[in-house]
């Protein structure tokens, strides 16, 4: 890792490229990880990130003055994971709101830190990355987009064994083993153009980013 003063920590490596390749096309953003505007780490799991000792240590990196988590909601009431990060943070960032607004979170301390929350799909609905990638496939693909779904309704069926916390995931992946580049991970599905990182239904998660982060 380089010298940073800006962090976001996501869960996996998809969130990673995904965010990385979304920012690209709205922010200056050189390839190599050492000039990245800001670092975008992993914290492994939602229980890692959630752990207070982990978010304590994080705190307290050398250099950091800008922070940010975004996690996934995933089954769960959004505000309820948003609750957990809150409890956690509060004593550093007292005037984290006692809910979570469908914008995101920003707050700055005494100290001059920011810290900042984005819950996937969009602070509001249960889901997860792909949940919010889903709303960046062109409208042209739509009918395509359809029949994906479709396929995967009629293979659940037939007992897949998919299930129904994971059909998000399950819906854009089969979408994109139909593209012109058949199977490409969302990253390079936002960078090639066939997921759009300008469509309206990124433009909150990107407005939150660059507030956050001053871009």
């Amino acid at each position: 890792m380089g010298s940073y003063s800006k962090l976001l920590i996501v869960e996996g490596h998809d969130d990673r490229q995904s965010v990385v390749s979304l920012m690209k096309s709205h922010v200056n953003w050189p390839e190599a990880p050492d000039l990245w505007p800001v670092y975008v780490d992993l914290g492994k799991s939602v229980s890692e990130i959630l752990n207070p000792k982990f978010l304590s240590v994080t705190f307290k990196r050398q250099g950091y003055n800008m922070f940010g988590i975004m996690l996934d909601a995933d089954d769960k009431d959004p505000g309820d994971r948003y609750q957990s990060i809150r409890n956690t943070c509060l004593s550093l960032f007292p005037t984290l709101p006692i809910a979570l607004p469908p914008e995101g979170i920003i707050v700055a301390n005494t100290g001059g830190m920011r810290f900042g929350v984005w819950i996937m799909p969009d602070n509001v609905s249960e889901g997860l990355l792909e949940s919010f990638l889903r709303y960046l496939v062109p409208g042209k693909q739509e009918p395509v987009w359809n029949l994906a779904v479709g396929s995967v309704d009629a293979a659940t069926k037939i007992n897949s064994g998919c299930t129904a916390k994971d059909y998000p995931k399950a819906h854009l992946y089969t979408w994109l083993a139909w593209q012109s580049i058949p199977g490409q991970q969302p990253g390079k599905a936002l960078t090639k153009g066939i997921l759009n990182p300008h469509s309206p239904h990124a433009a909150a998660f990107v407005k939150w980013f660059r507030e956050l982060y001053q871009l």
